[in-house]
């Protein structure tokens, strides 16, 4: 099969997002099985990639081609790609490809994409991972584009997937055809989380001693996800317990929302007890799951937390607000939930934090779920049923 994926950024950038380490794992799991796989995206990131020829280059035996976006500043101020040469390739490539994989739709990618599989009738599978709706931010500019564009490019594919059943209402509130909805999860690779580095390192070089309880935040330093709510409602955890010996460690790259923490954590005086360190990726990633107790994510919307599975994987607790979608599932099983406001999120951390038998029977059950319901392997082979099934009607 000759597979094409459309996403806007694709690794090295993984300060993106979880949309590209989910596009680079499905297609990298679809080269193994011995398909031909590409991905049309854009070179931009924080910082443009360089390449000596951004087409065709070998990821992992992925052919991938980084068009270069007219201006990296600003596709990262408006968040709005401006790929060239894209059009010009999709005409003359697009009839190469069995079936067409477009990651989120509210982008330029997504439109020439859309146009060129309508004309040639060549199949596409839309995952929107999250992005259903309009909402949060820049509700206006989107709802002109659903308008323009979107609701076509929800319309025409032959499938959607939905990471959950909430995902799932949200495509049929825009009016997908409910028999076009189907639910697949994001995943992790389990081999990755089979030999697990030695405790204390991460501890060890940020100075965390072995007797302190560690709390760790990983994603993307935006508003979206509840950073600001994590630092008042860590506050009143400190106030409520002066004695205890807790850290937090907010890990990840900035996306417009570092220099508010900063603040924050300074106005609440807490430098000696949360920990800003950067973006930290695979190994280094793995170091910092590994050493804490438990994994929190206090997002005031999120549709899937990959982050959340890879501490899964490591047998670690869950911390989640209400307003993450997988919340119904970790809340009493693998982790606890708690309301989008500090009171509730300290109270939450309290209970969690100081009972190690329920972190440890959290981390326990946490770690079969993910083994057996949130591998790769697993989602792949749903992927690739739905892939053949889509064809066959299409043929």
């Amino acid at each position: 099969m000759k597979i094409l994926h459309v996403v806007p950024s694709f690794v090295p950038c993984l300060a993106a997002g979880g949309v590209v380490n989910a596009s680079y794992q499905i297609a990298k799991k679809q080269k193994e099985l011995g398909h031909e796989v590409v991905v049309y995206t854009t070179d931009s990131c924080i910082k443009r990639l360089e390449f000596e020829n951004n087409y065709n280059i070998d990821v992992d035996g992925i052919k991938v081609y980084y068009f270069k976006n007219i201006s990296n500043t600003f596709k990262n101020k408006f968040t709005i790609d401006t790929p060239r040469n894209l059009k010009t390739h999709l005409k003359k490539h697009i009839k190469d490809f069995d079936i067409i994989h477009i990651h989120e739709h509210r982008h330029s990618l997504a439109i020439l994409t859309h146009k060129y599989a309508m004309k040639y009738n060549i199949p596409y599978i839309l995952q929107a991972h999250g992005s259903v709706l309009p909402f949060f931010q820049k509700e206006g500019l989107k709802n002109i584009f659903d308008k323009l564009w979107g609701f076509n490019i929800l319309y025409d594919g032959k499938r959607v997937f939905a990471l959950t059943e909430i995902e799932k209402e949200q495509y049929l509130k825009m009016g997908v055809d409910p028999s076009k909805v189907e639910i697949v999860p994001l995943g992790i690779d389990i081999e990755e989380y089979g030999n697990l580095p030695d405790y204390g390192e991460f501890r060890k070089k940020f100075n965390i001693s072995s007797d302190e309880k560690l709390i760790i935040f990983i994603g993307r330093l935006n508003k979206i996800k509840g950073l600001d709510l994590l630092i008042k409602g860590f506050n009143k955890f400190n106030d409520n317990n002066p004695n205890s010996n807790v850290k937090l460690a907010i890990i990840g790259p900035d996306n417009g929302f570092e220099d508010e923490i900063k603040r924050l954590i300074k106005e609440y005086d807490l430098e000696d007890k949360i920990i800003l360190t950067g973006p930290l990726y695979k190994e280094d990633k793995i170091k910092a799951l590994k050493d804490c107790n438990v994994f929190i994510m206090p997002s005031q919307y999120e549709s899937f937390t990959t982050s959340g599975l890879e501490a899964m994987a490591t047998s670690k607790a869950l911390l989640l607000t209400e307003c993450n979608h997988i919340s119904s599932w970790v809340s009493g099983v693998c982790g606890e939930t708690c309301k989008y406001n500090s009171d509730d999120l300290a109270c939450t951390i309290e209970k969690l934090i100081f009972d190690d038998k329920l972190m440890e029977k959290y981390g326990k059950n946490g770690r079969k779920l993910v083994e057996n319901e949130y591998n790769w392997d697993k989602v792949l082979n749903k992927i690739m049923k739905i892939y053949n099934k889509v064809i066959d009607e299409n043929n």
